[in-house]
């Protein structure tokens, strides 16, 4: 497969939510690469998808059957999809994301369990390290993202087959790819991270000063799209925008990424 050929999948960010107000957190940025920049070319919360009332389980399953409706796309995720070997019990990656909910059957025993395993020491995976990304995957402001995303996104692909999960699987030209993003990582890359979230005005000129930056480097985006993130005071628009932005920068190292090796494809890789 030419590496020239993944310009030519549709991009998605998802800025992703694992509350129990799932429908109203996660907002999904839809673009489409040109040339040498990326154009955004909707974003909207996946409230959006279906009007009606929908419990977080539901509402993964809304964003589920958008991944699988878009074959020839890739899908940039903010949520771990995988935990520290340390933590992993013998299996390896599939084993582990198979087993899921018998081993974890719920949010809190995925933290509990993993909190005693680690003797209450929050160990990170290396590309956590390696990206300066500020959580562990079960540290108490991201266990919840990480587990709804590996039960309701990741382990639904795995047991249909119905997408590639860089870089654990292979890249097949017939499903969706999927990637782990962290956008606090990416502009931290970028050397333009600074406090973004929250109503105060010093909040929205630094998510000014982000889009302005993104769009300086490599985003077009239409002036609607930049009100609605500038006004989303929580940051979820914006987050989907860079999740989106994420997966451009990871396009030229994807072919070489899957041929990684530990421990990436036990505990998972962040693309910034």
């Amino acid at each position: 497969m030419s590496p020239a050929a993944y310009g030519q999948r549709e991009i998605f960010g998802v800025d992703f939510s694992g509350a129990k107000t799932a429908c109203n957190k996660i907002w999904v940025s839809h673009a489409r690469v040109a040339g040498t920049r990326l154009s955004i070319l909707e974003c909207y919360p996946i409230s959006k998808l279906n009007s009606g009332k929908l419990s977080r389980e539901q509402c993964l399953n809304v964003l589920f059957h958008l991944i699988i409706s878009n074959k020839h796309s890739i899908f940039g995720m903010d949520f771990p999809f995988g935990i520290p070997f340390q933590l992993m019990k013998g299996y390896n990656w599939e084993e582990l994301i198979r087993n899921f909910p018998m081993i974890y059957p719920s949010s809190d025993d995925f933290r509990n369990i993993n909190r005693k395993l680690s003797e209450n020491v929050e160990i990170k995976r290396l590309t956590d390290k390696e990206v300066k990304a500020p959580f562990c995957v079960y540290n108490i402001r991201l266990y919840k993202q990480t587990y709804y995303g590996i039960l309701h996104i990741i382990r639904p692909l795995v047991l249909t087959g119905a997408a590639s999960i860089i870089p654990m699987q292979p890249l097949s030209p017939d499903v969706p790819w999927i990637v782990e993003i962290c956008p606090a990582s990416t502009l931290k890359k970028e050397g333009i991270y600074l406090p973004y979230k929250g109503k105060e005005k010093n909040k929205k000129t630094a998510r000014e000063y982000i889009l302005n930056n993104l769009e300086k480097k490599a985003l077009d985006i239409p002036n609607e799209i930049l009100e609605k993130a500038l006004g989303n005071t929580e940051g979820d628009t914006l987050d989907s925008i860079i999740a989106a932005y994420s997966v451009f920068c990871a396009i030229p190292s994807l072919f070489s990424i899957t041929q990684t090796g530990e421990p990436y494809t036990t505990e998972g890789l962040t693309f910034i």
